[in-house]
């Protein structure tokens, strides 16, 4: 039972409220009881004290503080500046002994690239190694793979340990066609193990025979390799560019019925979407476009299909910024998607949260433990199931809202939100 002076659930067969000590009404609830908490001074307090009061956490990292209401979203914040010096280009001379001998180069480079390999078969089951700048990247840690940490990690020989070795991450077809270098056409990523001589970079990998690359020729395919395409930013729905990408998905998806945007964000090169058909909210997906010369290009779509999704768009386009991506794994959370709400929209007009003026429900999205309601009338929440009842908090816009469900819960499901 929700009672209609305190709002606040009282057992089934009461006669008077055991928290007012109004007399109950007699309205049954048949499903969990809502109950709302947020008087205005609370949602003041909210977002300006920084707490929800005692059912929220106050230890909200600061790196997400300083973009609370800007960068809303748990992404890219976490590497912001990590890393200050980008190599685009291979390490300078002093690094490598160029008066060794070709041969012991090779000798040496050839032992060295079994290493890398052995390393990464080792690791990559519980590490995501990516192409970076067309370096090997070690995500997670957010460094590149130096062979030092090779050298650390495995037992090798003291003949081996030599200065100036690179471990690149490329594509062969991408080096086919290069002077006095073999590669096949195979357009999955290889490791090529590097070094340099007086001639040039002496690279190999497996199954590659590689060859002596000239600094000038390597340093055109790392810029190929680029993750930076400019100031990554949110595409707000009321820009031209928000216009252009939902029309651009409307064609190549051929669906009329629009689509509720949850994510979008974008570079100078590549755009990062999270949206579901209109008539589908159980149906998310991600799709990445490119934005070249003016147009926008589908370069992959229902990203979150495929088992790895990270490595699969490294793959097929190793320079786009990882950093674009939403911080959750929509594969994964996704299925926890439920679209059944009747029972709270009821509870809210019980407890008089919402009134009969404020509907239809405009747009509505959540699990068992999270939802987000918009109305007809304009009113928007984010719902949060605590304990045997759901707490609603009354938002202004969608960013107020995913930095209220950052500060429910760091695994919070973000994508619940619409954008637009």
């Amino acid at each position: 039972m929700i009672c209609k002076n305190c709002k606040m659930s009282t057992a089934e067969d009461v006669k008077a409220c055991e928290v007012c000590g109004k007399t109950i009404q007699g309205n049954a609830v048949k499903w969990k009881a809502l109950a709302a908490v947020l008087s205005l001074a609370a949602v003041i307090s909210i977002f300006t004290l920084g707490g929800y009061g005692e059912v929220m956490p106050h230890d909200v990292p600061e790196i997400y503080d300083e973009v609370l209401m800007i960068d809303y979203d748990d992404t890219r914040v976490a590497y912001r500046d990590v890393i200050t010096s980008v190599p685009l280009l291979p390490p300078p001379e002093s690094q490598a002994d160029l008066d060794k001998p070709i041969l012991d180069v090779w000798s040496v480079l050839d032992e060295i690239s079994g290493f890398i390999n052995e390393y990464y078969d080792r690791y990559s089951e519980t590490v995501l190694f990516l192409s970076k700048n067309g370096y090997l990247f070690d995500f997670p840690a957010w460094e590149y793979v130096f062979f030092e940490k090779v050298q650390n990690l495995l037992d090798i020989d003291e003949e081996y340990l030599v200065d100036g070795v690179v471990f690149f991450y490329l594509r062969p077809t991408d080096l086919a066609g290069i002077r006095n270098v073999s590669a096949s056409e195979r357009e999955e990523l290889v490791i090529f193990a590097g070094l340099e001589t007086r001639e040039g970079f002496a690279i190999t990998g497996r199954g590659e025979q590689g060859g002596t690359i000239s600094r000038e020729d390597l340093q055109r395919i790392l810029h190929d390799y680029n993750w930076d395409h400019g100031e990554l930013a949110a595409i707000e729905s009321q820009s031209d560019m928000f216009i252009n990408v939902i029309q651009t998905l409307s064609s190549y998806t051929n669906n009329q019925v629009g689509f509720d945007i949850r994510y979008m964000y974008r570079d100078d090169r590549f755009i990062c979407i999270v949206a579901s058909p209109s008539d589908e909210p159980l149906d998310v997906n991600m799709f990445i476009l490119e934005y070249l010369e003016g147009a926008l290009f589908v370069r992959l779509s229902h990203l979150e299909t495929f088992n790895d999704y990270r490595r699969a768009l490294n793959n097929a386009l190793p320079n786009f910024n990882h950093n674009l991506l939403p911080g959750y794994d929509l594969r994964r959370e996704s299925r926890y998607l439920i679209d059944d709400f009747d029972h709270i929209i009821e509870d809210m007009l019980i407890a008089e949260i919402i009134t009969e003026e404020d509907l239809p429900v405009r747009f509505a999205s959540g699990t068992a433990e999270f939802v987000y309601f918009e109305f007809e009338s304009g009113v928007k929440f984010i719902g949060a199931f605590e304990g045997e009842i759901w707490t609603m908090y009354p938002v202004d816009n969608h960013i107020m809202a995913r930095a209220a469900l950052y500060r429910l819960s760091r695994r919070a499901p973000l994508f619940i939100v619409r954008q637009g």
